[in-house]
């Protein structure tokens, strides 16, 4: 992650919520955490930024793959919650 608030915010880092469901470009998590040109990865937020640069958000990978064939869609209600029946 970065400490740049500005680049937080240009990227919606600074609106993310617990148990949302974000997408995580050219990141594979086949065998672990690393970057991949044109993999993508599908994940929960499960914990918040830090104030040590590099941990957080916290994102619990559910769906990984090496090529591009998952497509993310921008829905604001996109939260494991929400299909749970938690809210």
């Amino acid at each position: 992650m970065t400490a740049d608030m500005e680049e937080i915010k240009r990227l919606g880092l600074d609106k993310l919520k617990f148990g949302d469901i974000v997408l995580l470009q050219d990141c594979d998590n086949t065998y672990g955490v690393g970057f991949l040109k044109g993999s993508v990865s599908i994940g929960v937020v499960v914990h918040s930024d830090c104030v040590k640069s590099g941990h957080g958000p916290g994102v619990t990978v559910i769906m990984t793959s090496k090529e591009s064939v998952i497509e993310g869609v921008i829905d604001e209600s996109a939260n494991i919650g929400n299909y749970m029946e938690m809210n």
